[in-house]
């Protein structure tokens, strides 16, 4: 039986939603389960060498259809087509809950509930499931856990030729949407929940930034404290796509993975590892719980804590096991997340950061020692902490980014090397001067001119260089595989090394 057994069935099992979703299903699910229980009956019957290797086969193939058959159970078990022939393409009623509260952007709001009833044709409620997202004017706000009852068209999210994991809205876990319908009447909830209470300190977080940073630094800090990047101005939003570095203004898996690594490094400097580790995993439990616990932080969050305490111990292995392992506990969970951008950028860039920032630090420590440059030692580790971090998850996320987006920059990496410095201090001295805002304005207002310097310092270093769009278009699928064949390269590169290694220093070899 071949070493680390979960981490081969976890990619057997993300192979199989996979590929479930993008070929066609040629051979059920079932048969492929059926076979690998006849392999397993061999292989336990026939005790040889050989049953091990045939066990470990049958066990690959299970895991495989057990994949596919988990993306093939969500695709039949949606309740969309019910409610849409109760529909019939007409006007109908609705009620149901808010479960995330109203997301107010420049022209119009988003508030997303839980169905709970849908009128029928003969005007009878009838019990309904699924998530909705209610588009109407910015003047309509609702909060957690408030009833509505709303009047218009139901849409589903995924077109009727096409997979669930084509629609983005889909992935969110959002069945239906409606475009300004009429609202019959709304109330609020009655009792106070933990979410509640954390989408209120969310509301009430966003309303002190305002109060105690000046504009655009004030939506700066939303973005990246709250995960509010909708009203960063368009000329900032721009520059900071044109430079490669716009994971820095939204709650992204490239983000937290970075953020992670940054924090655990920190503490890992200031205390043993292992305290450092349990600091670190709960410094981003907390920045998880100040954004408000949204799926795609929590899954961000989740990546980045599954890596401190292999990186910290120096097991790349051990890393990549969990992180494989965490993937598919996620995609058990919701497999449509496989198809989602920030899934695929959390998983890559935490991937890379793991395999490949210690291979380049080892290169480049060996290339300042030769060098006659003053403090070796700060440079080495200034230039892993923030370039060689930045550099490894730009590598390992460049097929995701390129699949969907043709441009790329060239400078992003030298913007990154300019700017990534200066991001915990953001965050470090942005979230305090929020914490001080909440309780004492005076206070936070003093800390908020602090976190608004190295803020406008940071966007400036950006806006300049976005006067300088050093980019080419690379045709996606080309790059793409190209991303995929330099990051198997590099893979194979680092494991062969550490594999040297581990034979040189083996006792008594």
């Amino acid at each position: 039986m071949p070493k680390l057994v979960l981490l081969w069935l976890s990619a057997s099992f993300l192979a199989g939603i996979l590929t479930a979703g993008e070929v066609p299903r040629l051979i059920p699910w079932q048969y492929g389960l059926t076979l690998s229980a006849g392999l397993s009956l061999y292989a336990v019957l026939k005790k040889n060498p050989a049953s091990g290797r045939s066990l470990f086969f049958a066990l690959l193939i299970a895991s495989f259809c057990l994949g596919s058959g988990r993306y093939y159970i969500t695709e039949h078990t949606d309740s969309s087509d019910f409610l849409m022939q109760q529909s019939g393409g007409n006007t109908v009623s609705v009620q149901g809950k808010v479960v995330e509260p109203t997301l107010v952007s420049v022209d119009h709001g988003e508030t997303i509930i839980q169905l709970e009833n849908i009128s029928s044709s003969d005007g009878q409620w009838l019990p309904a499931e699924g998530k909705l997202i209610v588009h109407l004017p910015p003047s309509f706000t609702f909060s957690y856990h408030t009833t509505l009852t709303l009047e218009g068209k139901l849409l589903t999210t995924v077109a009727s030729d096409s997979k669930p994991h084509t629609s983005w809205l889909k992935r969110q876990g959002v069945d239906f949407q409606m475009y300004y319908p009429t609202l019959v009447s709304s109330s609020s909830a009655q009792t106070i929940s933990f979410m509640g209470w954390l989408y209120s300190l969310k509301e009430k977080a966003y309303s002190v930034l305002q109060t105690i940073l000046p504009f655009p630094e004030s939506e700066l800090l939303a973005g990246i404290l709250l995960g509010l990047e909708s009203r960063i101005p368009e000329y900032l939003q721009d520059a900071y796509h044109l430079t490669g570095t716009a994971h820095i203004i939204a709650i992204s898996g490239f983000n937290i993975s970075l953020i992670a690594t940054m924090i655990s490094k920190f503490f890992n400097r200031i205390f043993p590892y292992r305290v450092g580790a349990i600091f670190s995993i709960m410094t981003i439990a907390l920045y998880t719980l100040l954004v408000g616990l949204q799926p795609a932080v929590v899954r961000a969050a989740l990546m980045g804590i599954i890596a401190i305490p292999a990186y910290l111990i120096g097991r790349r292995i051990i890393g990549a096991h969990s992180l494989a392992i965490s993937a598919a506990c996620m995609a058990l969970i919701n497999p449509l997340i496989l198809w989602d951008i920030s899934f695929q950028l959390s998983f890559s860039a935490t991937f890379g950061i793991l395999m490949f920032t210690d291979y380049f630090a080892e290169k480049a420590t060996g290339l300042i020692e030769k060098s006659q440059l003053p403090s070796k030692e700060f440079l080495a580790g200034y230039i892993k902490d923030f370039l060689l971090t930045a550099l490894s998850a730009q590598i390992a996320t460049f097929p995701v980014l390129i699949r969907y987006y043709e441009n790329f920059s060239l400078i992003s990496l030298l913007v990154n090397f300019l700017i990534l410095p200066w991001q915990p201090a953001i965050m470090v001295v942005g979230g305090i001067a929020l914490l001080a805002g909440l309780f004492s304005y005076p206070l936070g207002r003093i800390l908020g001119w602090l976190a608004w310097f190295i803020a406008a310092f940071n966007d400036q270093i950006v806006l300049f260089f976005s006067q300088f769009p050093l980019s080419f278009t690379i045709n996606q699928t080309i790059g793409f595989w190209g991303g995929i064949g330099l990051n198997l390269g590099l893979l194979i590169i680092v494991l062969r090394k550490s594999t040297r290694k581990s034979v040189v220093f083996t006792p008594g070899s």
